[in-house]
């Protein structure tokens, strides 16, 4: 067995017995690595839905402006080593094992002190970290896991604290209203480092703007309508994909499918016109344009899509795309992750045009029975070869296992 396998072994058998710690349990361990947390410039971003498209056009602009950046996200579809990145890639079966070895010598030595054991999240959250510093990542980008306040990740004290749109998301952990959510996210503002956010509903918006005066934080909010590029100028970019101003205004084409990616893209242009004034449009444009995340309206195979939303916020987006983009016949497969939203988005489902069925299938201990999956697999290939578009969503889970299955030469 190879170091890899060992370490990808160990932070399997992790998941089984080690839950999430407390933040001062989580600074211990890192106190132990010798904190490197505090040598790394970082942008940190919550949110409920488009954390990852955020991060992933904040990547694609800065690693296209000669950044050598350092991208921490979740969760992953195949690999683990898909959550840290350096550069736009992957780290290294090899280096994996080697951050892995050195954080877990470390871990050992503070649960012998009395630390607890470290949760899967965090340990993967130590090993980007260790990554990052000694690989000299100048821009490290960190997504918060779940919530924002009580996150592993909110150990870090970044350059620029970044907040996507709120939704009723997790409420058996973060709350069963909006301003209890938002409050959560809100945690990761820290006294004097600035935050911006996308304009949101006014309750949410009036509890970023409390936290973000007690913390004494200059607050900004974006959308794709007001976005701090010059108008009437050179520097302009159409997030509204139409020359409002002057017929030199490119339209914007991004590298992410979907209506309410145009807000995502210009909450991340801001962002990094904000740290880096010096950036030029055509820096910016062509990050935005050339993005890629994958699991996010992603076309695995032929008339195969893949999509890891999973609340009714981006349930909503999900079909406005399919009605601007797919006029096509649909076939819709469904993992529901939350149970508690699950009518909510059967109900939104089954009133996309040309939709030819919705197959259900559950989800059991964050994996797709075989049996359900296979019988559900053998339909989607069928419907495909048809000329029918296909689109599983729902669950990483399920997109997750739609793409190995596909990787793996399910389909012939």
């Amino acid at each position: 067995m190879t170091d890899f396998e060992e370490a990808r072994n160990y932070l399997n058998h992790v998941t089984g017995f080690a839950k999430k710690t407390s933040l001062s349990n989580v600074q211990w361990i890192l106190d132990v690595l010798g904190n490197p947390e505090k040598a790394l410039f970082m942008i940190h971003v919550a949110g409920t839905n488009g954390k990852g498209s955020v991060c992933a056009f904040l990547d694609s602009i800065l690693t296209g402006a000669g950044k050598r950046t350092g991208r921490f996200s979740s969760p992953h579809l195949i690999r683990m080593e898909e959550r840290i990145q350096i550069g736009g890639r992957e780290i290294s079966e090899k280096r994996f094992a080697e951050v892995f070895a050195k954080v877990k010598s470390a871990v050992f030595l503070a649960v012998k002190e009395g630390a607890e054991h470290p949760s899967f999240f965090e340990f993967l959250f130590f090993m980007s970290l260790v990554f990052f510093q000694e690989e000299n990542a100048e821009v490290c980008i960190i997504e918060t896991g779940m919530g924002g306040r009580h996150d592993a990740t909110n150990v870090i004290v970044p350059r620029l604290s970044v907040i996507t749109a709120v939704s009723l998301d997790h409420q058996e952990f973060l709350g069963n209203t909006l301003e209890l959510i938002a409050a959560e996210k809100a945690g990761i503002i820290k006294p004097g480092v600035p935050v911006i956010c996308l304009r949101q509903k006014p309750e949410v918006l009036r509890v970023f703007q409390e936290e973000a005066a007690h913390k004494d934080s200059e607050f900004l909010t974006i959308s794709k309508d007001n976005l701090i590029f010059s108008e009437k100028s050179s520097d302009y970019i159409d997030f509204l994909r139409k020359s409002a101003y002057d017929k030199k205004s490119k339209c914007l084409k991004l590298g992410l499918l979907g209506d309410f990616q145009y807000e995502n893209a210009a909450l991340a242009a801001a962002a990094v016109r904000l740290l880096f004034p010096d950036l030029k449009r055509k820096t910016v444009f062509n990050g935005l344009s050339s993005a890629f995340l994958a699991g996010r309206m992603e076309e695995v195979s032929p008339n195969i899509f893949i999509d890891g939303g999973h609340n009714l916020q981006a349930a909503e987006a999900f079909c406005h795309t399919l009605e601007k983009y797919f006029p096509q016949r649909k076939l819709i497969v469904f993992a529901p992750s939350h149970k508690k939203e699950e009518e909510g988005i059967l109900k939104l489902l089954t009133g996309v045009e040309n939709l030819e069925g919705i197959i259900k299938v559950p989800v059991v201990n964050r994996e797709i029975p075989e049996d359900d999956f296979l019988k559900a697999y053998k339909t989607i290939i069928q419907k495909s070869e048809e000329g029918v578009l296909c689109f599983c969503i729902g669950s990483f889970y399920l997109a997750g296992k739609v793409k190995t299955f596909i990787l793996n030469g399910g389909r012939k």
